[in-house]
């Protein structure tokens, strides 16, 4: 269903209004009345409102200072949200390290030129120590840590396909918002 139909406003008029029309029809159908009537006489009401609104006279100071109200009014509502929007930080820069693939990864985030948070320094750590891992191994095949020796299989698409799952749970919002240590 459409964002706008669960609006409490246009619930609250919307119910009104056909709530109005119906008994308005209900109660010419039991008072014996033609319907047509009655929706003849709000057209009418609908119309000749319209009209005196049309041809209400006012004066162009009026419309003048209505126009600069409004326009400060915006100038400063601009200059708030811009002071509120500078101050928050995305909840998601503090997911920073995470198990993915059999690996502890670590990450940076680094910010294009639109705005927008990257990725970047993408490297697993050991599991034991939490020292960056080395690849090396025969035909770089495998992840060694230096501090404790640890080693494991590696593979040359696990880089991008980590990657691909941090930003998933960035995007699905799968991760722990408290500020690792």
């Amino acid at each position: 269903m459409k964002k706008w139909t669960k609006n409490p406003w246009v619930l609250g008029i919307g119910t009104t209004v056909i709530g109005g029309v119906l008994l308005s029809l209900a109660l010419d159908w039991i008072n014996g009345v033609d319907w047509l009537s009655t929706i003849s006489t709000v057209m009418r009401f609908i119309l000749n409102a319209a009209i005196v609104f049309l041809n209400f006279k006012i004066k162009v100071w009026w419309l003048l200072i209505v126009i600069a109200v409004i326009v400060i009014a915006l100038f400063i509502v601009a200059k708030i949200s811009d002071v509120y929007s500078k101050d928050v930080t995305p909840t998601f820069l503090h997911y920073t390290k995470d198990n993915v693939l059999g690996f502890s990864w670590e990450w940076d985030y680094s910010k294009t030129y639109d705005g927008k948070y990257t990725i970047s320094n993408l490297h697993p750590v050991c599991t034991k120590c939490g020292m960056r891992l080395k690849q090396g191994g025969s035909y770089g095949l495998g992840m060694k840590c230096l501090r404790c020796n640890t080693t494991k299989d590696w593979k040359d698409s696990f880089i991008t396909d980590a990657q691909m799952l941090i930003e998933d749970n960035i995007r699905k919002k799968y991760f722990n918002t408290q500020p690792n240590k």
